[in-house]
């Protein structure tokens, strides 16, 4: 700081923000984290009538996803949306669809459910004031129920059949929640609880204050039913269409553990559903780390673009038609489902017992755990495909002053420009294993 002049004052005016160059490194950054996990056939890049012809499914398609929850939260400066970048790459003529496939924000809960009715959908609280409903709600059939808030200032408390939906926890604030499928498109907060119901009448109660500003909040809710309409939607846009590409997302944050690598709610199903119906289905990943995918085989290709940014919009469209490589190669293992990663089936060293939790892995970290078991991954450490090819010739390795000196020529052998990520292992010699053995 007192190099830079902040302590004495004397630090220079700050150079004129460039928003500009900022979005074009933010473009560069996006393309190079892109790693394609799958690709079938060459279902990718998007050509001739794969171009022409798309069915867009997923919140996450129409919503830009930027970035997850607390610190890793930015608001940008502008982010599109991937279906409006998806539309204006395939041109005109082209045709593109959408569909939501997974509703994130619910429906309006009908007036015949609740009694006493609400006036209004969105309830204005004003400042100063505080806003309560007590009644029933009425359940038609035995369905499990996901009830939504919307609300623009503390978080209102919901009591369904005398259970808390939405507890606040003690110094965990509303912004390290999550990150944009948190909001709504109008930019009020969103919490979710999802709960089986049984048929018949369930006491509501709700309150919401309006604090010094005052506030909006909206009640909604999806259903088994509503989410067999979605899927239903998406899966006849799928057969309508020559291509499928799908949005999925994980909203993660920190301060919080992923309870499972399974994606959220009900997106397993919608993707088998999809794929089924349509085989040239292409699913793209808005997640924050490994992802379990039980659906893999039933997909044509798998794109993982992380939280992308800014301008992941236009990375993603950049990748699926091929306007560039994917730069991207994993650098964890992903695993194949809950129960075959480092941590699985140890209570100590996850989730922790009595408070405590147990890093007792040693070396056997990543990619080492897996080779030390023998267990298979979904995909490995520095996995990620290319289209193109690549050849490696001359490999050479000789020892310096500074340990070991690995030199090898790199040839692109497709046709087309393409990105490769070199990678080296060092281990323990065969021979060296059988001496140490012998020795033993």
């Amino acid at each position: 700081m007192d190099r830079f002049g902040l302590l004495d004052g004397s630090a220079p005016a700050r150079p004129a923000r460039d928003a500009k160059a900022g979005a074009a490194v933010a473009l560069e950054v996006a393309k190079a984290g892109a790693t394609l996990l799958r690709n079938e056939h060459h279902a990718l890049p998007l050509t001739g009538a794969a171009a022409r012809d798309i069915a867009v499914v997923g919140p996450t398609g129409m919503l830009p996803f930027v970035s997850g929850g607390g610190s890793a939260h930015v608001v940008p400066d502008h982010a599109d949306s991937p279906l409006d970048a998806i539309r204006a790459r395939a041109g005109r003529g082209a045709r593109v669809t959408y569909s939501l496939g997974e509703d994130l924000f619910g429906k309006a809960v009908p007036a015949s459910a609740l009694s006493p009715a609400l006036t209004t959908e969105a309830q204005q609280v004003p400042a100063g004031q505080a806003w309560s409903y007590e009644g029933t709600l009425t359940v038609a059939e035995p369905d499990e129920w996901t009830l939504v808030i919307h609300y623009s200032g503390e978080r209102p408390k919901v009591l369904l059949d005398g259970q808390d939906l939405f507890p606040v926890a003690p110094g965990y604030g509303e912004y390290f929640s999550g990150g944009l499928v948190s909001a709504a498109p109008d930019g009020l907060a969103v919490r979710r609880a999802t709960l089986n119901l049984s048929k018949g009448a369930h006491t509501l109660k709700i309150t919401a204050n309006g604090g010094s500003a005052g506030q909006v909040f909206r009640l909604r809710r999806s259903t088994g039913a509503t989410r067999a309409q979605d899927v239903a939607e998406a899966v006849r846009a799928a057969r309508a269409a020559h291509s499928v590409v799908l949005f999925a997302y994980e909203d993660a944050t920190e301060g919080l553990d992923r309870t499972t690598i399974a994606l959220p709610g009900h997106q397993e199903h919608l993707i088998k559903a999809v794929s089924a119906a349509n085989p040239r289905t292409t699913v793209v990943l808005n997640t924050s780390s490994s992802t379990s995918m039980p659906w893999l085989r039933r997909t044509a290709a798998v794109l993982q673009m992380y939280y992308p940014g800014q301008q992941g919009a236009a990375a993603t469209t950049a990748v699926l038609f091929g306007d560039c490589d994917p730069g991207g190669r994993l650098t964890q293992s992903f695993a194949v489902d809950d129960d075959h990663h480092p941590v699985a089936g140890d209570p100590r060293r996850y989730p922790g017992v009595d408070g405590t939790e147990e890093y007792s892995e040693g070396i056997h970290a990543g990619y080492r755990w897996y080779d030390a078991e023998g267990v298979r991954p979904l995909f490995p450490f520095g996995h990620g495909l290319s289209y193109t090819s690549f050849a490696y010739d001359d490999v050479r390795v000789r020892q310096d002053r500074r340990g070991l000196r690995v030199e090898f020529t790199v040839r692109n052998t497709g046709r087309r420009d393409g990105v490769e990520v070199a990678q080296v292992y060092v281990g323990p010699s065969p021979r060296l294993e059988l001496d140490q053995a012998v020795r033993v």
